[in-house]
């Protein structure tokens, strides 16, 4: 390795990557959660398999569409494009530390992926709750999240390790999980309403463990994003297959899959048709539907319940009206 002004430089892209990785990830990212860690460290991992051997200065465009291809066969070409930006953000210090001279994947033209945008309406939240209040811990604490999204309008990322230190008699209050590094913290505080209350009373009944989380797992710690969709589908799965049986069939197939995987054994693929399911969504879903249903009340604080800096924002990823209400000029 090449030493300059007592720092060394990397001598391969791998290199680079641990380099970003360890100096400028710690102050360059606002989330530096656990969860959004872990994200980060599996898009290093998969960056440096692909790129790691090479010489900074060698790569060229190629190489990206090359990467942005592989990962398309492989299913994922819409996670391509998000490892690829933080490749070049990458690539930016590489020119700032002298490992490049030109930016090898600026203007790149990124996988195209159809986006699924599911149209939730309260009613399929409202039976979805109705039904989990009536199950066991882990599935109850998933309905009535998912109804408490609903009437918070908070985001999944700011639900799943909801702090009942949020609490107050004022409402429900949270910090802003989705803000760039350097900006202040955004508090959005919902107003107390019945089903508010009655919602978050139910939040904290029966549980076997105490915890300070408003929707621990059975162990009193929040939910991981990954334990949280493993049993939200379980949850589907079981709700959605009271009424389907054919969605019932493909759980018991789906267990006796992993079941296999687990004792080592080839297992075939099985494509899943819950999440086509008319009566499926996620938590994510949710808080679209809730801004939109403030939006067809033309409620007066519906920008401040989206709670996004521009009101732009809220229409352009949120706003999911069929029909646009308004009044006559006379």
């Amino acid at each position: 390795m090449d030493i300059i002004a007592g720092q060394i430089i990397a001598d391969s892209v791998g290199d680079m990557i641990d380099r970003f990785r360890t100096e400028i990830d710690p102050t360059h990212y606002a989330d530096q959660s656990k969860a959004g860690i872990a994200v980060r460290k599996g898009t290093y991992e998969r960056l440096t398999a692909f790129f790691g051997r090479m010489q900074p200065a060698a790569l060229e465009p190629v190489h990206g569409y090359q990467y942005l291809d592989a990962r398309a066969r492989s299913g994922a070409p819409k996670g391509a494009n998000k490892e690829m930006a933080l490749m070049s953000t990458i690539c930016n210090y590489g020119i700032r530390w002298g490992l490049i001279r030109v930016h090898p994947f600026r203007n790149l033209m990124l996988n195209k992926a159809d986006t699924v945008v599911r149209d939730v309406v309260r009613s399929q939240v409202i039976r979805f709750y109705l039904w989990s209040v009536k199950q066991e811990q882990a599935f109850r604490t998933m309905g009535v999240a998912g109804m408490f999204t609903y009437l918070t309008g908070f985001r999944a990322a700011e639900v799943r390790p909801y702090h009942m230190s949020g609490l107050s008699d004022d409402g429900v209050m949270v910090v802003s999980a989705k803000r760039k590094m350097g900006e202040s913290e955004t508090r959005k505080l919902r107003k107390w309403s019945p089903r508010l209350r009655v919602v978050v009373e139910r939040a904290k009944r029966g549980r076997k463990v105490a915890s300070v989380f408003l929707f621990p797992n059975r162990r009193g710690r929040p939910y991981t994003k990954s334990g949280w969709n493993s049993v939200w589908q379980d949850a589907m799965y079981t709700y959605i297959g009271e009424k389907d049986a054919a969605i019932a069939e493909e759980f018991e197939a789906k267990k006796a899959r992993e079941a296999a995987q687990r004792r080592g054994e080839a297992v075939a693929d099985l494509e899943l048709q819950l999440t086509k399911h008319p009566e499926y969504f996620s938590l994510l879903d949710i808080r679209p539907a809730a801004i939109t249903s403030k939006l067809e009340q033309r409620a007066a604080d519906a920008y401040d319940f989206a709670a996004h800096t521009s009101p732009s924002t809220t229409h352009r990823h949120y706003d999911r009206r069929k029909t646009k209400v308004a009044d006559a000029t006379e």
